[in-house]
């Protein structure tokens, strides 16, 4: 099972905006590039209550704390060491090998936000990035064949975030409007 990573002695990193993660550095929650764009659409549905309460605390952090650092990863994350389909491979959402296309799919997502993997970043930069760079539109290419796509519920996150004026939390589902439930593996 993975385990939350320990900060302050990650090493290594690379900047095109914010800082790298090295030495002494801290951030505050490690997310997949994909998982950024899957926070604007949470809304307390998950893949098994422990993964709902650890995604839900992580979403009520941001919210809380706009200014929190974040490391943006392409690897499992803070929010994969709670799910049920994390392997020692990875993600095995649909069976093994699917850590690649997860993979793939948070590359994509740097490219379009305009960062690198293992960079350091405040939500609230991230949270522009994701205004200025993505729409509701344009989720389908990104997202391909996620079970949570149809649902629309990143769509009307990522267009709520739009329509803010600035990227702010407001963007994301205020944590007490969130629901309980789960979606099961198919």
């Amino acid at each position: 099972m993975f385990a939350a990573p320990d900060y302050a002695s990650t090493q290594g990193g690379s900047i095109v905006a914010g800082e790298a993660v090295g030495q002494g550095s801290r951030a505050d929650v490690r997310l997949r590039a994909h998982t950024l764009l899957c926070l604007q659409g949470f809304r307390g549905e998950g893949y098994s209550p422990s993964f709902i309460d650890n995604l839900a605390r992580i979403h009520r952090d941001l919210i809380e704390h706009p200014e929190q650092w974040v490391e943006v990863v392409d690897a499992p994350d803070t929010v994969c060491g709670a799910c049920p389909h994390l392997a020692t491979a990875g993600c095995s959402l649909r069976g093994d090998g699917f850590e690649e296309s997860m993979k793939t799919q948070d590359q994509h997502v740097l490219r379009l936000l305009g960062l690198q993997a293992g960079i350091r970043v405040r939500w609230s930069e991230i949270l522009e990035r994701i205004r200025t760079a993505i729409t509701g539109d344009s989720l389908p290419g990104i997202c391909g064949q996620c079970r949570w796509l149809p649902l629309g519920y990143c769509r009307d996150g990522i267009e709520r975030l739009r329509a803010a004026s600035s990227a702010t939390p407001a963007g994301l589902i205020p944590a007490q409007d969130l629901r309980r439930g789960r979606l099961e593996s198919s």
